[in-house]
C-alpha cells in the first residue's frame, strides 16, 4: 500500500502539471479563427500536437511508465481502443480492396496490427472470414472467429465484427476496473463508467438509426458496464423510441445532453461534455488514486478530438463558428 502510495504521489505531481499544458478553450477558440489548415498546422506542431492521434498515445505511454500492477493493466485495456481502430481500418481496407500502403499511415503504433508485417498479411486475407482466422487469440480473433462461427452461411458483415471487437474492448477496461483496490475502483468508475455510458448511448442511437437493427441484436452489441446505465436501462435504450429517452433519462446525468441533441453526432458532441464534467470532478477528488490518470487521459482524447475537427474543419473551410458551436474542451485559465 505505501509503494502505491507513493507511486500516486509521484505521478500526480506530474499530472497536475501536465494538466496545466493542455491547451484552454480560449485557445481553440482562436485556433478556430485561423485564416487556413497550414497556419494551424504550424501553431499544433509549435505545441506538440501536430498529430493528434500521435499526441494521445504518447501521452498514455507516460502515464503507463508511472504505473505497475492492477492499476497500469487498467490503463494497458484502455489503450486498446486503439488496437480496434486499427483492425477496423483494416478490416474496411480490406472490404474495398485497398493496398497496405495507402492505409499504413492511418495505424496507430500500438499492438499485433500497427503498421508492419503482421498488418499487411491481414491484408492478404481472401475474405473477411479469412482475415478472422488470421488474428491472434487476444484480444480480438478468439471472440471474433465466434461470431463467424454464429454466423453460419450468412453474409459476414464487417460492421458486426467492429462491433463485437469495441465491445470486447470495453467490456475488458471494465472488467479490470473491478478488480481494483476498494479505492481506486471507486473513482476510476466515475471515469470509465460514464465513458461506457456515452458510448453505449451514441451505439445504440446509430444502431437504431443508421442500421435499423432489432431490439435483440441491439442488446447483443451492447457493452455489458458503465455506471449509471445497467442491464434495465440500456433494455429501455433498446426497445423506446429515440424520441422518448430524453424523459426517460431525465434523472441521470445525460438527460439534458439527450434532450439538446437531434442526431447521433450531435448526441456524440453533447456526450462528450458530459465525459469532461466528469473527468474534471475526479480530478478534484483525492489525488492518490487511479482516476486522476484516466481523467488526465480522457481529457487528452477529448482535446485531441477537438483539434482533429479543427484541422479537418480549416480543410473543408468550415466556417469559425461552426469550428468552435463543436469543441469539447472546457478547461481555461
Amino acid at each position: 500500500m505505501a509503494s502505491a502510495l507513493r507511486r500516486y504521489a509521484y505521478g500526480q505531481a506530474r499530472i497536475r502539471a501536465k494538466l496545466s499544458r493542455l491547451l484552454t478553450r480560449q485557445q481553440l477558440e482562436v485556433f478556430a479563427a485561423y485564416p487556413d489548415e497550414s497556419l494551424l498546422s504550424r501553431e499544433l506542431a509549435a505545441l506538440g500536437w501536430e498529430d493528434p492521434a500521435a499526441a494521445v498515445l504518447s501521452r498514455f505511454g507516460e502515464v503507463l511508465d508511472m504505473l505497475a500492477g492492477q492499476p497500469r493493466d487498467v490503463v494497458l485495456a484502455y489503450r486498446a481502443r486503439y488496437e480496434c481502430e486499427n483492425l477496423g481500418v483494416l478490416l474496411r481496407a480490406l472490404e474495398r480492396g485497398v493496398g497496405y500502403a495507402e492505409i499504413a499511415a492511418l495505424l496507430h503504433p500500438v499492438g499485433a496490427l500497427a503498421p508492419g508485417p503482421r498488418a499487411e498479411e491481414l491484408l492478404e486475407a481472401r475474405s473477411l472470414a479469412d482475415a478472422v482466422s488470421r488474428l491472434d487469440a487476444k484480444p480480438f480473433g478468439e471472440v471474433l472467429r465466434r461470431h463467424v462461427r454464429a454466423a453460419g452461411a450468412q453474409p459476414l458483415e464487417r460492421f458486426r465484427l467492429e462491433l463485437v471487437a469495441e465491445r470486447v474492448v470495453y467490456e475488458d477496461v471494465w472488467a479490470a476496473v473491478q478488480g481494483l483496490e476498494p479505492g481506486d475502483r471507486r473513482f476510476a468508475e466515475r471515469v470509465v463508467g460514464v465513458k461506457l455510458d456515452c458510448v453505449n448511448l451514441v451505439r445504440t442511437a446509430r444502431l437504431r438509426t443508421h442500421h435499423g437493427l432489432a431490439p435483440e441484436e441491439v442488446l447483443a452489441y451492447a457493452i455489458r458496464g458503465g455506471l449509471h446505465l445497467g442491464a434495465a436501462q440500456r433494455a429501455v435504450l433498446a426497445h423506446e423510441p429515440l424520441e422518448a429517452w430524453p424523459a426517460l433519462f431525465a434523472s441521470t446525468p445525460y438527460g439534458v445532453a439527450l434532450a439538446a441533441a437531434g442526431s447521433p453526432p450531435q448526441l456524440e458532441a453533447e456526450l462528450a461534455r458530459v465525459l469532461a464534467r466528469a473527468a474534471e470532478r475526479v480530478l478534484g477528488a483525492s489525488p492518490f488514486q487511479l482516476g486522476l490518470m484516466l481523467a488526465y487521459l480522457v481529457l487528452v482524447e477529448l482535446q485531441a478530438a477537438d483539434l482533429r475537427r479543427l484541422l479537418e474543419g480549416k480543410r473543408l473551410q468550415r466556417p469559425e463558428e461552426w469550428l468552435g458551436a463543436g469543441l469539447v474542451t472546457r478547461r481555461g485559465p
